[in-house]
């Protein structure tokens, strides 16, 4: 019943979108974001300890908690955002995002050898692949396959209209190595909590398992990486690319797999210490297991 309430809240928040200005369903979005956070205590919970973890020992509990209402009134507006991609044009888009440090992309995509672009739950990843897509940029986006179908249909549908090709991560290795072997970009979300498996890093001062295939796609097939982070200024967004994240093979590939994907999460870092109201983490972000 839930997963179907979520495909018809996508369906009816589209439509509505046709007649409602961006900058009202914004104000709406960040009216009624922290009562849903209220109504999501698992969510709200786990916002708050990431958030507490982030500001540090010595944070205040009522900035914790004002920060963790920012959270979800952001989410709100990323959610307006994503309403509103099914008749977003590429003219549009181009306009409210602006990216910082394209010339790092366009630097690995003369390897010749493709692009994986890793990212994190932060401001607006969809917009960014949008954007790339739209100047040129071969895009192919790893993501996992949604229910129920039908939303699954509508969501993919909705990205590869905007020119990002969509590969499920359920059975998508084939795919993703000859979309880098054909110098194509590939996005992949990194900062997922993992209890047991994935690759440990120091995020925020504090051990984490996070996934670990971004890190072996590049180092089997050659391919460059960059991380992005896009965030919002206002009613516009900003995807800032960090600089190429180059690792010299030592031999030990598990070794070689956990600095790079260590070295990329301590970009992500830095991005998510400047906007952490812009942080869209609903896990444990530090299981004890780690």
């Amino acid at each position: 019943m839930l997963l179907m309430l979520l495909y018809w809240t996508h369906l009816i928040g589209s439509a509505l979108l046709r007649f409602v200005p961006h900058r009202v369903a914004y104000a709406v979005a960040s009216l009624i974001g922290p009562v849903v956070g209220y109504c999501w205590p698992g969510h709200y919970r786990q916002a708050r300890q990431n958030m507490a973890h982030i500001l540090g020992p010595t944070a205040d509990r009522r900035e914790v908690a004002r920060r963790v209402r920012n959270v979800f009134r952001n989410y709100g507006k990323y959610v307006v955002d994503v309403l509103w991609l099914p008749r977003a044009r590429f003219g549009e888009l181009d306009r409210k995002l602006e990216i910082v440090g394209l010339d790092h992309i366009d630097e690995a995509m003369r390897r010749g050898r493709g692009l994986v672009l890793v990212m994190g739950h932060i401001g607006n990843w969809d917009w960014g692949g949008a954007v790339l897509a739209g100047k040129g940029y071969p895009v192919n986006a790893l993501v996992e396959t949604l229910r129920p179908a039908r939303w699954n249909d509508r969501v993919q549908a909705i990205r590869a209209r905007l020119g990002v090709n969509v590969i499920p991560v359920e059975h998508g290795v084939r795919e993703t190595f000859q979309a880098l072997r054909d110098n194509q970009i590939v996005g992949v979300l990194i900062d997922r909590p993992l209890t047991s498996e994935g690759v440990p890093v120091r995020f925020f001062d504090a051990l984490t398992r996070v996934p670990e295939g971004a890190a072996r796609l590049a180092l089997r097939t050659g391919a460059g990486v960059v991380a992005v982070g896009v965030v919002r200024h206002g009613r516009r967004l900003v995807a800032h690319v960090s600089p190429l994240i180059d690792v010299q093979p030592s031999g030990d590939r598990g070794r070689d797999v956990q600095e790079l994907t260590q070295r990329a999460m301590d970009w992500l870092e830095g991005v998510i210490r400047r906007y952490p109201d812009q942080w869209f983490m609903f896990r444990n972000m530090w299981p004890r297991t780690a």
